[in-house]
């Protein structure tokens, strides 16, 4: 691939900063209002039945907001292709607003299978260093030799549009389509249950871990301080990442065998950069964000408002971030393309994302 043009690194740099400061936290305050909202609606905190020792209503909590999750999930995974050729033959108001029903369904269908399986794991497995260290590399390790540690990357390292062919695009493990009903269906329940499993996995124990280091961070609980060295950490490493990932495009080895080490580098910088933006931002958002509002409304309003923003600005897809998303061997690794300016894009839109 040769060198990018300076009027394309100059878009870039623009497309990065909107991005780190306008798109990742309107999606985070999507995801805080969501979270936060089954945090009240399953198995609130109740002072009578609640005890340090006895999790049992948070782990119901956690199994239901799990159920509830995978099996939306699953179901819009199986209708996506059909429903998204059904959407396509429909006028253009009708085609858009189905889009974004189904980018908020499948969203917070997301949201509420990240909450069970973070919340099972925290209370099943524990949050000891030992463990979550053999669970962060563990879960990397398998998702890089699969090929698809790129899934660990969300906003403000990726994007994704609203355009129709995104939104209804399948985007699995094996890549199956309808055609081969059983393998399709396989692929779904894989991709649903092994793959979106390990990137919770790998999200929550880096996020815990940091906790023993950096300030702890309780989601779902206003923190005695601010997340400030996550947030200054995330930011500082979201640039490098960008700044790493556009040298080695313009300036690529000769020799692939020190391009995918780099590249690999490059994605596990570019995933303690997501995992420390959205943890300092969800923090700075828990303290700061509508404090005198009754909880519940300051959870509705704040989610309603970032998803009109976001929709507005073609980017409510954004939200949907655990798409799966292969490991390319050239090309950027760092893909957010929203201000073109005229200059061409690649032709790849899809995130990478945070997550579902």
């Amino acid at each position: 691939m040769g060198k990018i043009s300076s009027r394309e690194t100059l878009n870039r740099i623009g497309n990065q900063l909107w991005s780190m400061v306008f798109v990742a936290p309107l999606v985070v305050m999507f995801w805080r209002g969501v979270w936060d909202i089954l945090d009240i609606a399953v198995y609130p905190d109740f002072e009578a039945k609640d005890h340090p020792h006895n999790n049992s209503r948070k782990e119901k909590s956690g199994m239901i907001c799990v159920l509830l999750g995978i099996t939306v999930r699953i179901v819009l995974d199986l209708a996506k292709f059909h429903l998204g050729e059904f959407l396509h033959s429909k006028p253009g108001a009708l085609r858009v607003t189905g889009g974004y029903l189904y980018t908020l369904l499948y969203a917070a269908a997301g949201v509420s299978f990240w909450r069970g399986v973070w919340l099972v794991m925290r209370f099943d497995i524990g949050e000891k260093q030992v463990q979550l260290s053999v669970m962060l590399v563990g879960g990397v390790t398998v998702l890089v030799f699969s090929g698809v540690a790129s899934t660990l990357i969300t906003t403000p390292l990726a994007i994704c549009q609203d355009k129709h062919e995104d939104i209804f695009t399948l985007a699995t493990f094996f890549q199956r389509t309808p055609e081969n009903k059983r393998w399709f269906v396989t692929d779904v329940l894989f991709t649903n249950m092994i793959i979106r499993v390990l990137i919770v996995m790998c999200w929550w124990s880096l996020w815990s871990l940091e906790g023993n280091v950096l300030i702890p961070n309780l989601i779902g609980v206003k923190d005695e301080k601010v997340a400030y060295y996550s947030f200054v950490l995330g930011y500082i490493l979201a640039v490098l990442v960008a700044v790493f990932d556009r040298l080695l495009v313009n300036h690529p080895f000769s020799k692939q065998y020190i391009n995918k080490p780099l590249r690999i580098v490059i994605i596990i910088l570019a995933f303690i950069a997501s995992v420390n933006v959205w943890r300092g931002v969800w923090s700075i958002y828990d303290n700061f964000l509508f404090p005198g509002v009754n909880p519940a409304l300051n959870y509705i309003a704040s989610t309603l408002f970032a998803y009109i923003v976001l929709a507005l600005l073609k980017l409510s897809n954004t939200i949907c971030n655990d798409m799966v998303v292969w490991d390319s061997e050239e090309g950027p690794i760092v893909l957010v393309d929203y201000w073109t300016y005229g200059v061409s894009t690649a032709n790849n839109d899809e995130m990478i994302p945070i997550v579902e």
